[in-house]
C-alpha cells in the first residue's frame, strides 16, 4: 500500500511539472517584458548612429551567453518625409566587462 501511494504521489508530481506553462529553454531568451532604465540607455546608445530610421523599443527579452543578448521589439518609422512605419526586432550584444562595447548584431524589419 505504501508503494502504491508513493508511486501515485510521484506520478502526480511529474504530471504537475509537465503541465507548467513556463516554456523557456535553458540558454534561451526570457519572456518579453518592459525595459529598465539601464536597458533603455543601452538601446539608445546602440541606435544613436542610425539616422534614417527612428526606433522606439516596446519590450525586451534577454539571453545570457558569454555576455548578454538583448532582443528589443520595436516600433519604427523611416525619418524621410512620408517615411514608412514598420515593426522591428533589434538584437544588441553586450559582452562581459573588459571584452568590448555593446553592438547591434541584427535588425529585422516586418511590415505592419
Amino acid at each position: 500500500m505504501k508503494r502504491i501511494i508513493a508511486v501515485l504521489s510521484l506520478s502526480l508530481a511529474l504530471l504537475a511539472a509537465c503541465g507548467r506553462s513556463d516554456t523557456r529553454i535553458v540558454g534561451g531568451y526570457t519572456h518579453d517584458r518592459r525595459l529598465t532604465d539601464q536597458e533603455r540607455q543601452l538601446f539608445d546608445a546602440a541606435v544613436a548612429s542610425i539616422d534614417d530610421v527612428k526606433y522606439k523599443p516596446m519590450s525586451v527579452a534577454t539571453q545570457v551567453v558569454a555576455g548578454t543578448n538583448y532582443r528589443f521589439i520595436c516600433k519604427a518609422r523611416e525619418t524621410k518625409k512620408r517615411g514608412k512605419r514598420f515593426d522591428a526586432v533589434i538584437v544588441i550584444y553586450k559582452p562581459l566587462p573588459g571584452q568590448g562595447e555593446p553592438r547591434i548584431t541584427s535588425i529585422e524589419r516586418s511590415a505592419r
